[in-house]
């Protein structure tokens, strides 16, 4: 006997394989909005590990500075 046809559930090829079925607009909506919530997150750690690695770089170059200007005054020392 014929089945009648049923869409795929969301997110899975439809019976022809032709892509995802048509999604719910609500479940739609969520989805986007997790993406955009996954995107944020993503963006605010680059940005962390951005800044942590050029205070890092500050920190270095001050501490090159202070070892430079030891030293100078060391060797001056009669």
């Amino acid at each position: 006997m014929h089945q009648p046809c049923r869409p795929a559930p969301p997110g899975q090829p439809g019976p022809d394989g032709a892509g995802p079925s048509q999604m719910n607009p609500a479940l739609a909506a969520r989805v986007r909005q997790l993406a955009a919530q996954a995107e944020h997150r993503r963006a605010i750690a680059e940005f962390r590990a951005r800044r942590a690695a050029d205070q890092q770089a500050r920190i270095n170059a001050l501490l090159l500075e202070a070892i430079d200007a030891l030293a100078s005054l060391l060797s001056a020392t009669p």
